[in-house]
C-alpha cells in the first residue's frame, strides 16, 4: 500500500489501518445496532445517579484494609462535650468531668460515675469541622436522659415534676438549670416580670412566667427571695398549685445587709421558716438556705461518693419533706432531717451548718452543736 503502513490493528468494532506520520488514515467499521429497550420492569426502576461505594479491600490478616475507598458511614451517635460557654455554669467538677467525657477517638460507650452506660464516644469531627460549641444546658436539653446520672438516680418513679421557682437569683437561676437539665417541667418567675428571664429561658428552657403564675400546677414551689419580699408575694399564690404541693424556703434572714428588722422573728421569737409560713399560707420545708450557689451546679455527686454533700431539711409536712428529699437527692445531694419547722433555728445563719460543706455525719454533728440563741450579726 502506497506510503506504508506502520501498523495494523483488528478489533471486534473493525480493522484500523494506521499508516505512517503524514498519511490519511482510512477506518471501516461495522454499523452500529439501535439500542434494544429495557424491559417493563426495568424502565420502572429509578435512575441511579451514583456509583455504589467500592467494596473495602480485605488485607492479609482478613480483615478490611485501613485503605479502603470509599466515604465512611456516618456514626451512629456522636456528642458535643459540655463547654465553658456560660458563667452560670462553667462546667462541672472531676465527678461530672467524667459523667460528660466524651472522647473523639473511640465509638464505644462511657461508663458513668454510678456504672451506667453514658453517651456513646463520637469519632473525630470531619475535616474542616470543629466540634459543636453550645452552652452546656443546652447540652444536657439534648442528652437528658444521661444526664441524670450526675446524681445517680433518675425521677420519681421515671415521671418528670412540674415545678415552680419564684425569684431567679444565684439560688432560684442554678435551681433552675439544674432541674430543666434533668428534665423537669419549670416556670420561672421573678419581681421584674417575665420579660426579663428570656436569656436564662433560652438557656435552660424553663418557661417564664409572672410570679402570681409559677405555681399555678406546680407539685413543688420554691421560694427563693429575699425575707422582706415574702410579704410582697401575691396573694392566692399557691391556690392553683396541684394538691399536697412541696413548698421549699431557702429563706435567710439578714436584718443588717437586708432586711431590716422583722418583729415577728426578733420580737415574737419565730424561726424564719415559721415566720414565712404566715406570710404565705402554707406549711413550708427549709432547704439550701445554707447551700452557695456555685455548689448546687457542680458539687453533685452521685450515691455512694466519698465527696457527696448533705444538706439538711426541716419541715412539718412529713410527706412533702418526702418529697423534697427525694429532689435534692436526685440533684446529687444527700439530706439529713433537722426536725419540724420550730426547730429549723439549727440551720439557720450563723449555726455550724449554716454553709457547711461536709457528708451526713459531719452535717448530723453540726446540727446537734446548734445553739437556739441568734448571734448579734444576725440581729437588727
Amino acid at each position: 500500500m502506497a506510503g506504508g503502513i506502520a501498523a495494523i490493528a483488528t478489533s471486534r468494532r473493525g480493522v484500523t489501518f494506521r499508516p505512517a506520520a503524514g498519511l490519511i488514515s482510512a477506518t471501516r467499521q461495522r454499523p452500529s445496532l439501535p439500542k434494544a429497550p429495557l424491559p417493563r420492569w426495568r424502565s420502572a426502576l429509578p435512575e441511579r445517579t451514583a456509583a455504589p461505594a467500592p467494596r473495602p479491600r480485605s488485607n492479609r490478616s482478613g480483615g478490611a484494609s485501613s485503605r479502603a475507598r470509599g466515604p465512611r458511614p456516618p456514626p451512629e451517635h456522636s456528642c458535643a462535650a459540655p463547654q465553658r460557654t456560660t458563667r452560670y455554669l462553667p462546667g462541672f467538677s472531676s465527678f461530672a468531668k467524667a459523667a460528660f467525657a466524651c472522647s473523639s477517638r473511640s465509638g464505644t460507650a462511657t461508663a458513668g460515675p454510678d456504672g451506667a452506660a453514658g453517651p456513646p464516644r463520637g469519632p473525630h469531627p470531619p475535616r474542616g469541622r470543629g466540634p459543636e460549641i453550645v452552652p452546656t444546658a443546652t447540652w444536657l436539653h439534648r442528652n437528658a436522659s444521661w444526664s441524670r446520672i450526675r446524681a445517680g438516680t433518675t425521677h420519681r418513679e421515671g415521671r418528670p415534676m412540674k415545678i415552680g421557682i419564684i425569684g431567679a437569683g444565684n439560688i432560684g437561676g442554678n435551681l433552675t438549670r439544674r432541674l430543666t437539665a434533668l428534665g423537669h417541667d419549670v416556670s420561672v418567675a421573678n419581681s421584674r416580670g417575665p420579660h426579663t428571664l428570656t436569656a436564662l429561658a433560652e438557656e435552660t428552657g424553663a418557661t417564664p412566667v409572672a410570679a402570681a403564675e409559677a405555681a399555678r400546677g406546680a407539685q413543688v414551689v420554691v421560694v427563693t427571695v429575699p425575707l422582706k419580699s415574702v410579704r410582697n408575694l401575691p396573694s392566692g399564690l399557691l391556690d392553683e398549685a396541684a394538691a399536697g404541693v412541696a413548698v421549699i424556703d431557702t429563706g435567710n434572714y439578714y436584718p443588717k445587709e437586708r432586711d431590716g428588722k422583722l418583729a415577728g422573728i426578733e420580737d415574737q421569737g419565730l424561726t424564719e421558716s415559721r415566720w414565712t409560713e404566715q406570710q404565705i399560707g402554707h406549711s413550708v420545708i427549709k432547704a439550701f438556705n445554707g447551700t452557695y450557689a456555685q455548689d448546687i451546679v457542680e458539687r453533685a455527686r452521685p450515691k455512694g461518693d466519698p465527696e457527696r454533700m448533705a444538706l439538711p431539711v426541716a419541715g412539718d409536712d412529713e410527706a412533702a419533706k418526702k418529697v423534697v428529699r427525694d429532689l435534692i437527692d436526685e440533684l446529687g445531694f444527700d439530706t439529713v432531717d433537722s426536725g419540724g419547722i420550730d426547730g429549723s433555728w439549727r440551720q439557720q445563719p450563723g449555726t455550724p451548718v449554716y454553709g457547711l460543706r461536709a457528708g451526713v455525719e459531719e452535717v448530723t454533728k453540726a446540727l446537734a452543736d446548734a445553739s437556739p440563741e441568734r448571734t448579734a450579726a444576725f440581729r437588727a
